[in-house]
């Protein structure tokens, strides 16, 4: 009869050691994964203004001067923890936009910058260049 009692207790030490160890590990389990860090903010930003660029939109956009549209198209593109703030330049290198075309400054432990060219197609086929820099 103490053999038995032996092996209960042993099995519910063990038992004990299992469920302690599971609930170790549950607490260091990340609540909410960080989905920026799958992706460097560089490829999230050429992403975002390629697809928008698909149809010709962010040409548009860019040649009618429609700021707050680009700003915008950008929020609902880009992932709601990346920041993002775009510069527009013509050919000559002038900063074309006249305000602020952001999502409220650069904020993160990184900022990259992605430059991108779009043509307009029209007679005078303007060019600009889009300087998209992204924190997060």
């Amino acid at each position: 009869m103490n053999r038995r009692g032996v092996v209960h207790t042993l099995d519910t030490i063990l038992a004990a050691a299992i469920i302690s160890t599971v609930l170790f590990y549950a607490s260091q389990v990340p609540l909410e994964l960080d989905t920026s860090s799958e992706r460097p903010l560089d490829v999230w930003g050429m992403q975002a203004l390629v697809g928008i660029d698909r149809n010709g939109t962010l040409g548009r956009l860019v040649d009618s001067e429609s700021w707050q549209d680009l700003e915008e198209l950008l929020r609902v593109v880009l992932p709601s923890g990346v920041s993002f703030n775009v510069t527009v330049y013509d050919e000559q290198g002038a900063v074309v936009n006249d305000c602020y075309i952001s999502n409220g400054g650069l904020l993160g432990r990184t900022v990259e910058s992605v430059d991108y060219l779009v043509v307009v197609p029209s007679e005078e086929c303007p060019m600009y260049r889009l300087r998209l820099q992204l924190g997060g």
